[in-house]
Formats: C-alpha cells, structure tokens, sequence
C-alpha cells in the first residue's frame, strides 16, 4: 500500500516569503516505502533546490495514484509552477496554501467535534492534515 507524505523545507517556506510568494510552501509526494525514507531521498537529491526537507504527516492511502492526487491537488490548492519559479528547480507539486482557507478548515472541524472553536496557530502538522483531507 503507499502512502501519501507531506513534507515542507524551511529554506523553501523562507525564500517563499522573502519573495512574496507565501511562506505556506508545502511538498506533497506518494511512496511505497516509508515516509521517513522518502524525505531523506528528498533531502540527499535537494529536491526544488533544498536540502532540508522535514516530514510534517503522512497516511496510507489505497486505491488513490499520484497523477489523480496530483489532478485533484491542482483543482483544490494552488500549485506552484516550476517554469515561473525557476528557483523551485522543476518541483511540479510545490503546493501554496492560503493560511485563512486552513484555519476555517481547522475552526469547523473542531466545531463539529464540539471543541473549542478559537481560531488555533497553525503548526506544519495542521497543514498536512489539511492537505491530506483535501485529497481523500
């Protein structure tokens, strides 16, 4: 079964702000070994030009594939193109989130499950979830 990783590269979200583009920057991949492992191939190639890929969450998935997740992932997020940002260096699923999209998401659900419902600061594990759900 493979799993579905989201991972974020400090450098990246860095540049990312100082560019204006967003400091939100996150990887989304499919795997058939470990996530962990994945990510220290990430980070050995120094994919989208960094090396210093972290995991923020992962989840096995069955009967979904990377071209649909990806197909799925465009029509929902914004996915960075890499003939605009040469510095991504081709990364075609380099994903841009809207931090106000993110915190609705995260106020609803808590709703829902009767928490509290104040607008939580978002970590880079809210962010995947966010992302994962998006995609299932």
């Amino acid at each position: 079964m493979s799993s579905l990783y989201v991972a974020y590269s400090p450098a990246m979200q860095e540049w990312g702000s100082d560019v204006g583009v967003s400091k939100l920057l996150y990887k989304v991949g499919f795997t058939d070994d470990d996530p962990a492992a994945a990510i220290k191939e990430l980070t050995a190639e120094g994919y989208g030009g960094q090396n210093d890929w972290i995991l923020a969450g992962a989840k096995e998935v069955e009967g979904l594939d990377q071209t649909a997740a990806l197909t799925r992932l465009g029509e929902r997020q914004k996915v960075l193109d890499p003939l605009y940002y040469p510095k991504i260096k081709g990364a075609k699923d380099i994903v841009k989130l809207d931090p106000r999209r993110v915190e609705a998401s995260l106020v609803i659900k808590r709703t829902m499950e009767g928490r509290d419902s104040k607008v939580p600061k978002l970590k880079p594990i809210d962010m995947a979830d966010y992302i994962i759900d998006s995609l299932i």
